[in-house]
């Protein structure tokens, strides 16, 4: 079969997170999970596989249509995040016009609302979970012209019961193949926030163990690739030229020792890369990020949320504000340079001086880059089952949108001490009030390396000016 597997155009994404202006600029991700099921069924069956990343060139549907009716594909695989809704529908739309006979949708939106994506028009079935083997499955019974009913991890039928977590994932990471990253244009994929080199990402590890409030990661079965099969993933990048590499594991650093070891083979292997984590503050030290400086971790990403024990105590983050500012004051010692991501309208923020506070702690941390985002819980969160039964937040919105996905949607925010439009002014004035320091601007135009970098940082400064 020719299958051609879809990451849809990115033009009705819900408005809830970020600034146009930033959204704009933010990293250009590679589609990873794409890319892994396409190399697994490359390396697994005798179909024909195709990627076609819309978001790349920000295709419009007719145009996307028109390439998927140029390819003939017997069957279109989309990706699907629930903020990107109105894009899957009108992507499914274009696969029907296109003339693809069989439609699945995979991703994080079927992960939380299965059936209610498999109930929308042109969907013949929805693969919940890691889509490797359940989307091998389903293709070879499409193949042989047999119903698919029944099968481990899809749902292609009224009668199928939603597939339950423990059916869909493996336990053995290594097992899957390295990823095959010329399955797209991979040479145009960059980070704004880092040197100007080739970039992509890398998952070692899936799952998260911890309970924030706000996340809906699947918690269950974290596991993890061995050190050396992360390293042969490692080696694969520097084969393509890829040297600057985004680890988007949920939590990187479960533990110090696995991060220890990892690095020790990086090391070991003489692996000249700039690696980039997401990390967790609980049990950062000193002589965990020197390891990490010395194996080529030029950048961390903490999670921190909110500067008030009271905030990070209702979101459950298992740290205090001193623990967060001592990973701040090691990472500026070892020479680490480091993101923090917060979030502006949390329930403890009652005024506009709570919200002050935390955008004044976030420049009291002295990161190297903030993330700030509006507080938008998701159906499936304990922060929006909290927000239902206090009666902040309706359920009912949701689940019409889930149902006939429609581009003047708004995801709620806690609007239990703010409007919308209140918070949306103050999350502005948090970018503006820490990109436009002075201090801010001197030290980035000292640290741009090429032309590049100075047109992609200037025009992300000045759409941010304008904001």
């Amino acid at each position: 079969m020719r299958v051609l597997l879809i990451r849809p155009p990115a033009r009705h994404t819900v408005e809830s997170e970020v600034p146009a202006a930033v959204e704009a600029e933010n990293l250009s991700y590679p589609p990873i999970a794409l890319i892994s099921i396409a190399t697994f069924l490359k390396a697994r069956s005798h179909h024909e596989v195709k990627i076609l990343d819309a978001q790349l060139d920000n295709l419009d549907y007719d145009t996307l249509t028109q390439q998927i009716r140029d390819w003939r594909p017997d069957a279109v695989g989309i990706t699907a995040f629930t903020v990107q809704l109105v894009d899957v529908h009108k992507t499914i739309q274009a696969a029907r016009a296109g003339g693809a006979t069989r439609v699945v949708v995979g991703g994080p939106h079927v992960n939380d609302f299965p059936q209610e994506c498999l109930g929308l028009p042109g969907v013949d079935a929805v693969v919940k979970g890691e889509g490797q083997q359940p989307l091998l499955d389903l293709l070879a019974v499409w193949e042989n012209g047999d119903e698919a009913k029944g099968l481990p991890g899809v749902m292609a039928h009224p009668d199928d019961p939603v597939p339950v977590d423990d059916v869909y994932y493996s336990n053995d990471l290594d097992e899957y193949p390295l990823l095959d990253l010329t399955l797209v244009d991979y040479q145009r994929y960059y980070d704004v926030m880092g040197e100007g080199g080739i970039f992509t990402t890398v998952i070692s590890s899936r799952g998260c163990p911890y309970r924030c409030t706000f996340c809906n990661t699947p918690r269950h079965r974290y596991r993890v690739m061995t050190p050396g099969r992360v390293c042969d993933e490692l080696q694969n990048c520097i084969d393509l030229n890829i040297r600057e590499i985004y680890f988007v594991d949920d939590t990187f650093n479960i533990t110090n020792k696995r991060v220890h070891d990892l690095c020790d083979e990086i090391l070991r292997r003489g692996l000249d890369i700039s690696w980039t984590v997401r990390f967790r503050v609980k049990g950062v030290d000193r002589p965990l990020l020197e390891k990490m400086k010395a194996a080529g971790c030029t950048r961390i990403q903490f999670g921190v949320e909110q500067g008030t024990e009271e905030g990070l105590l209702r979101l459950k983050k298992d740290v205090n504000s001193r623990e967060i500012e001592h990973a701040f004051q090691l990472c500026r010692e070892v020479g680490i340079r480091t993101v923090a991501y917060f979030m502006i309208g949390t329930p403890t923020e009652r005024t506009r001086e709570d919200v002050m506070e935390t955008i004044r702690y976030s420049i009291r941390l002295k990161p190297d880059f903030v993330m700030y985002n509006l507080l938008t819980p998701f159906p499936g969160t304990t922060l929006y089952d909290e927000g239902v039964r206090d009666g902040v937040l309706d359920l009912e919105p949701w689940l019409k949108f889930m149902r006939e996905p429609d581009e003047s949607f708004k995801a709620q925010v806690w609007d239990e001490h703010f409007s919308r439009a209140e918070l949306r002014e103050m999350l502005d004035l948090a970018w503006k009030r820490f990109y436009w320091r002075p201090e801010f601007v001197v030290k980035n135009l000292f640290q741009i390396r090429n032309v590049a970098d100075l047109k992609r940082k200037a025009t992300a400064g000045v759409r941010l000016l304008v904001a």
